[in-house]
């Protein structure tokens, strides 16, 4: 049951963190703050590796000692975030200033 709650917790809790950093994304984009894109996309891929150990049936029994039955849910917001972190990694490039 434990293992259960921690899992959906864990999922609803990867929603809101990537809804929230694509809200900031758009911000920062918006302002033209591109250097804190690469912020986001290290924390991103924190994000991403720690999502995928609660995807992984064997990480879960590892981790919760017990293991509950993975969602398509998870997988997905795992695949949302691995284009973010590209597009984030993309747009968050700074343009490179011209010498006289």
């Amino acid at each position: 049951m434990a293992a259960t709650i921690i899992y959906w917790g864990v999922t609803f809790a990867l929603i809101g963190w990537g809804i929230w950093n694509l809200i900031f994304s758009v911000v920062y984009l918006k302002n033209k703050e591109n250097g804190n894109l690469w912020f986001f996309a290290i924390l991103n891929t924190l994000t991403l590796l720690f999502g995928w150990v609660f995807n992984n049936h064997a990480w879960q029994e590892y981790w919760l000692v017990k293991a509950t039955a993975t969602n398509s849910l998870l997988g997905g917001v795992l695949i949302a975030y691995v284009v973010l972190i590209i597009a984030q990694v993309i747009l968050g490039r700074e343009p490179k200033i011209k010498t006289a």
